[in-house]
């Protein structure tokens, strides 16, 4: 009975050792994925998952529900692991903000050269609008149309608009003093009949977003995106920007710790 239980505890080691390598390798893997490279049984790899989770190993994802190492076990990559921190921290926070608002809750990471979507998490009544076909997540979102990326643009120094700008092609005048202006509004918002996104979603939305600032640092942003038909930006700003306020203060605290 004893060696039956060694061996049963070794080969269990063994499993979740070459899980931990896989999402080493690859970074994110579902579940289905895992399933196929371990060769091992989808019961099986389930609850191996589910024990690396419980022991902080792994983090699975809000939106794409794909498994990915968390941040301490990460090493040699000081930026992964800080945005990898950046998302644990704010995961349970978001969700809560998502069902407080009714709305879709969005978390970027910037590093002031390019905004990427880290991690989003939709509503219970919105999740029949939403296809599984169109994340966002791990995808660069213009920082010149989405909310996000004009939360982030509102809290830089002009000249540093204007290089980005350069890098990013962007002449539109209009746009730029639109920009400008979301600093007097205290909010992004995003550029209305632009598509922000390389993947698009079946329908239009509205956004706002505010700034993620750690010790004074500028790290991405957080937003509050929507169906168009569901409500005007007027509305979501009174109802719900203090709400999102008080979800980027609670991060940024977090992060702290």
């Amino acid at each position: 009975m004893g060696i039956t239980a060694d061996s049963g505890g070794v080969r269990s080691v063994e499993r979740a050792l070459a899980i931990v390598e896989l999402l080493g390798e690859h970074h994110a893997l579902g579940l289905e994925e895992l399933h196929y490279l371990t060769a091992l049984p989808k019961a099986t790899v389930s609850r191996m998952l589910a024990t690396l989770q419980e022991q902080g190993w792994v983090y699975r994802g809000l939106s794409d529900r794909r498994y990915r190492l968390c941040a301490r076990r990460l090493f040699g990559d000081r930026q992964l692991r800080f945005k990898r921190t950046l998302v644990e921290r704010a995961a349970p926070l978001l969700l809560e903000l998502s069902e407080r608002t009714g709305l879709v809750a969005d978390l970027s990471s910037f590093d002031g050269e390019r905004l990427e979507v880290m991690e989003s998490a939709i509503a219970q009544v919105l999740r029949k609008r939403y296809p599984h076909t169109c994340q966002l997540v791990g995808h660069h979102a213009s920082l010149f149309h989405s909310a996000m990326g004009r939360a982030c643009l509102k809290e830089l120094a002009a000249d540093e608009v204007q290089r980005l700008a350069a890098h990013e092609r962007v002449r539109d005048e209009a746009l730029l003093r639109d920009i400008e202006a979301d600093g007097h509004n205290g909010f992004g918002q995003r550029t209305e009949g632009f598509w922000e996104y390389p993947v698009r979603l079946p329908f239009l939305i509205r956004a706002i977003a505010l700034p993620v600032r750690v010790e004074g640092r500028l790290v991405g942003s957080i937003a509050l995106h929507w169906p168009l038909d569901l409500a005007p930006v007027e509305r979501v700003q009174s109802l719900h920007l203090n709400s999102l306020a008080a979800t980027v203060g609670q991060i940024q605290h977090a992060l702290l710790n």
